[in-house]
């Protein structure tokens, strides 16, 4: 259904804060809900009914753990909240120091959509990586088994340029969690080789992968995107984001809660940013001029979700799954 996006942030607002959060965190998490519904993404808005977004009494109080020369270790706070202070904290040390790097530990994700972080970092000036391990949560089996051992260990970057940013956001998962339980909200299928059943068997039933479980707990598995490939770099966001971000992994350290690891570097460190701007529109540019197959295009990663976003601005409504938006409404009510 089509739905007035005036009618959609006020609608967001109400949800995150009968979850009781209240002033700049409950600005933040709805900014980042709405960032992803807005790009026809699916971290969004079905996160806030179903438990993506936790309650404001179950986050551990924020607080900075350490600082050092060109680094921070944050600790608690919900997920997007802290990740907005880490991602922010990275581009003060990178402007002092050439290079920030800060982690946080002890939240509870769902994250969001992280691309959000990362184009916070780049329209800053800075060059970004963000990656976001889930904890003790298991959703994802490692390659060559069917049983969950990794979350779904999104990673993100963002390179600035001289006329805007490139911003790839990916889970390491072959789908999203939350494209799984949208899947099931509208009763659509799992393409083939996303998910796996109790049995270990492959299924495209979003509801054999999700299971009974309470919660998030999933009765199946998801595999990686593109098999071993995938599986290499959830494991590397997993590694930055548990053992780096002193979180929890499924199965170990999981009172540690979720990790969060944030880069950022400034552009110019090693040529000057004036030669970096150059040689990024350069590059840029030769991408676009590549010869498209027939009926495609070329595009960057981003560009797609801001030119969804770029026209609900424009006509001032957005299409929205009628399952999803009614379940949220009923969750206001």
């Amino acid at each position: 259904m089509k739905i007035q996006v005036s009618e959609l942030e006020a609608t967001v607002v109400a949800g995150v804060e009968k979850l009781g959060y209240t002033g700049e965190e409950a600005r933040i998490i709805a900014d980042v809900l709405l960032y992803a519904q807005l790009r026809g993404n699916n971290q969004g808005i079905s996160k806030i009914a179903t438990g993506g977004v936790p309650k404001a009494d179950a986050v551990a109080p924020f607080r900075v753990v350490t600082e050092t020369k060109c680094g921070a270790l944050l600790s608690g706070g919900h997920s997007m909240v802290a990740s907005v202070r880490a991602a922010d904290k990275a581009v003060d040390l990178a402007r002092t120091h050439g290079v920030g790097v800060v982690a946080s530990n002890n939240t509870r994700t769902s994250s969001g959509s992280i691309g959000y972080f990362a184009r916070r970092i780049a329209d800053a000036g800075y060059i970004a990586l963000v990656t976001v391990a889930n904890g003790g949560w298991a959703a994802v089996a490692p390659f060559g088994s069917a049983e969950p051992k990794l979350g779904t260990n999104p990673l993100a970057y963002a390179f600035p340029y001289d006329g805007g940013a490139v911003v790839f956001d990916t889970a390491t998962a072959a789908a999203a969690y939350y494209g799984v339980v949208e899947a099931m909200l509208k009763g659509e299928p799992l393409p083939e080789g996303v998910g796996l059943n109790a049995l270990g068997e492959p299924t495209t039933n979003a509801a054999e992968v999700l299971g009974t479980g309470d919660g998030e707990a999933v009765g199946g598995a998801l595999t990686t995107f593109a098999g071993h490939k995938g599986f290499g770099l959830s494991l590397l966001v997993q590694l930055l984001g548990s053992a780096f971000a002193l979180a929890g992994f499924p199965g170990g350290h999981e009172e540690d809660g979720a990790g969060t690891f944030v880069l950022a570097i400034d552009p110019g460190l090693l040529a000057g940013t004036d030669e970096y701007l150059t040689r990024s529109r350069e590059l840029i540019d030769s991408i676009r001029s590549a010869k498209p197959i027939a009926g495609q295009r070329v595009s960057l990663p981003g560009e797609r979700g801001d030119a969804i976003a770029a026209e609900a601005e424009r006509t001032g409504e957005i299409e929205i799954a009628d399952a999803i938006w009614n379940e949220l409404v009923r969750f206001v009510s």
